[in-house]
Parts: C-alpha cells; sequence; structure tokens
C-alpha cells in the first residue's frame, strides 16, 4: 500500500465545498454543528469563490458536491455552479429540500448541475425529529417532485441512525416511489450536534444488520444504492458493499482517499482532506494565505492519509494483518468515535474476530 500511495496521481478529483454555513435547521445529527463553539469565520466573497472554482478546474478537478449549511442560502450558488459546468467539471448540490422549489429545480436544470442530493432520515415522524421541523418531510417530498419533473437526476441521502435503523425496508419504498436514481446510505459520527445525541448513534454491533440490509438492497436493484465509506470493511459482503455500476478501482475497501483523491473547502477558505473532518486538526491552510495548489502540493500535507505507516494504527485496528491497505478505516468515522484517524471500532472485520474471539473462550 506504501508503494501505492507513493505512486497514485494525486489530485483532488472530487471536492465537497461548504459554499455557506448558514442553515435553515438544527438537526441532531449534523457533525458540522454551526452553532456550535467551532465558528468557521467570514464566508468566501463571490470573486474568492469563483477563483476558488478556477483553480480546482486546474488542479484537475472531476467533480464538485456543492453543500453547506443550506447551500441554496447562498445567493450566488448558481454563479458557483455555472462556472463549474463551463468549466467542465460536473457539479451537483445536496439541500435538506426546505427552501427547494420548481425555480431552483428550473435553474439547477439550466445550469447542466448533475445531480441532487436531497437529504431524507427517515419516515415521517423520525425525519421530522432528526430534522426538528414539523414540514421537513413534506417539503423533502415536494422538492424530490421539482427535481424529478426537470429530469435531473436525485440522489436521496440518508444518515443511519437508532430512530431509521428499522425503518430501511419501508424507506426504500419511499425511496424508489420518489424516483431516485441512486440512495446513498451512510453513518454519523460522534462530532458535533450528533456528540450531544447518543441515542441516535449507531453502535458497531448494529453494522451487521445494515451490511445485509445493504446487500440485499442491492440485489433487488429497485434503485441504485451507494454506500458510504464508513460501512463495511473486509467481511464476507465486501465485495458486493463496495461495488457500484461505474465504481473505479476495485471491489474492496483501499483506505481513507481524504487528501489522496478527495478535497473539503469549508465556507471561510479552510481546506482539508474531507470536508466531514470537523477538528481544526485537520486544516491544511487557508485559500486567502495560500493557492489550493501550494496547498495540496504542500510536502507533509494530509499526513493521516499520505503519509500513514503501520505503527499509525491505534487500538482496535492496531495489530491488524488488513491495516496495511485498510488505515482505520474511514477517517471521519475513526476520529469521532475514538480521537484517533487510525482506531475504528466500526469495522466488520474487527467484529467478526471479536466473535470469534469471545467464541474460542472456554
Amino acid at each position: 500500500m506504501r508503494y501505492i500511495l507513493d505512486n497514485i496521481d494525486l489530485r483532488p478529483k472530487l471536492c465537497v465545498w461548504e459554499i455557506t454555513s448558514k442553515c435553515n435547521m438544527h438537526c441532531l445529527h449534523c457533525a458540522s454543528d454551526f452553532y456550535g463553539p467551532r465558528k468557521r469565520g467570514a464566508e468566501l466573497t463571490t470573486d474568492e469563490a469563483l477563483d476558488l472554482c478556477r483553480q480546482l478546474a486546474e488542479l484537475g478537478c472531476e467533480k464538485v458536491v456543492l453543500s453547506g449549511g443550506e447551500a441554496i442560502l447562498r445567493t450566488d450558488w448558481d454563479l458557483i455552479a455555472g462556472y463549474l459546468s463551463k468549466r467542465k467539471v460536473a457539479t451537483s448540490v445536496i439541500t435538506n429540500g426546505y427552501a427547494f422549489d420548481a425555480e431552483i429545480a428550473k435553474r439547477v436544470h439550466e445550469l447542466g448541475m448533475t445531480r441532487v442530493g436531497l437529504s431524507l432520515d427517515g419516515l415521517r415522524h423520525n425525519h421530522n425529529l432528526v430534522r426538528q421541523n414539523s414540514a421537513s418531510f413534506e417539503r423533502v417530498l415536494r422538492a424530490a417532485k421539482y427535481i424529478c419533473d426537470t429530469g435531473v437526476p436525485l440522489n436521496i441521502v440518508t444518515h443511519i441512525n437508532k430512530k431509521n435503523l428499522y425503518e430501511l425496508e419501508e424507506m426504500e419504498d419511499l425511496v424508489v416511489s420518489l424516483g431516485a436514481a441512486v440512495w446513498r446510505l451512510q453513518l454519523g459520527s460522534p462530532m458535533g450536534s450528533l456528540e450531544q445525541h447518543p441515542e441516535l448513534m449507531i453502535n458497531p454491533d448494529d453494522l451487521p444488520g445494515i451490511v445485509d440490509f445493504v446487500v440485499d438492497a442491492k440485489q433487488r436493484s429497485r434503485t441504485a444504492i451507494s454506500v458510504g465509506d464508513n460501512i463495511g470493511y473486509f467481511s464476507h459482503h465486501e465485495e458486493a458493499l463496495r461495488a457500484t455500476v461505474n465504481r473505479d478501482g476495485f471491489n474492496f475497501w483501499c483506505g481513507c482517499s481524504a487528501g489522496c483523491l478527495t478535497i473539503g473547502i469549508e465556507a471561510n477558505g479552510n481546506v482539508k482532506g474531507c470536508l466531514s473532518l470537523q477538528s481544526d486538526d485537520f486544516v491544511e491552510g487557508n485559500i486567502r494565505d495560500f493557492s489550493l495548489a501550494e496547498l495540496w502540493h504542500r510536502p507533509g500535507a494530509f499526513a493521516y492519509t499520505r503519509g500513514f505507516e503501520i505503527g499509525n494504527l491505534k487500538g482496535s485496528c492496531q495489530g491488524c494483518e488488513l491495516g496495511e491497505i485498510c488505515r482505520g478505516g474511514c477517517t471521519f468515522m475513526a476520529y469521532g468515535a475514538t480521537g484517533s484517524a487510525h482506531n475504528n471500532p466500526f469495522c466488520m472485520y474487527g467484529l467478526h474476530k471479536r466473535s470469534l474471539a469471545k467464541e474460542s473462550l472456554p
């Protein structure tokens, strides 16, 4: 794996960009926690944002996801999307759907955006509970119709939690009825608001049931299933779990891509390997101080992935025979759960080993 890391064409193929920290919800599962102690500072101006678009294109970025906060609350979101699209960067947006109306859907289509990601975190009661808004679920249904009416592909994005864990089969019916092209399933990590709501947090022991559902749903092929990087790792389901029609590379987990093939940008211009990594420990610098190319190519940058060594593994990952390629799974999940980038209890292979060890006890 060290050989691969040393020889890979390091470039930010995928960028998830928090274009604003403004949000119209106070979701219980939000890792960003915009109302907590960690403040973003002044957001990029329009000129700064458009210049960042140029820099992303010049660095070889292929896909940009506009996120937030709530991305469409930024008044120039369409200027940013249009600038990227004109530079042949596939651009999408993720939204909670609350303010997403027919005019915005029309604008998304006019700009040539590749898809819209729409958050759905349960059936009506549990979705509204997590979103802390009694009208949220109906707004999601409305937004889904507006999106599908334009012909822009719809992705439904679901954070699996303790409340919706036993609704997944019914949610699959709903997702199909909404006309989604893709259903993205992922876990939350105990950061931000979710850290204050442990009653929502999935436990490692919940993973086998989740993986079984995902694999079964893939086999049903009612809609395409996309799996978050924080689900799985080297169970007997690994190939089925990772495989997608358009997946590049191998059908097994190859380690966190943060700072290798992905990049995250915060509203104030902070650059990270992954937008989900909320700690300032993961900020590589700011585009107001350095060019994006300087930050990306700086020696020693993104050390937790690019500089990984087997000795970095801690806790449940330490000594694992798959550690060199896995590198501790999803950094976001590992750091949130244990405070270490390379100690991840949310691992199917680790669960299996622990189960075997219990069975062997006298």
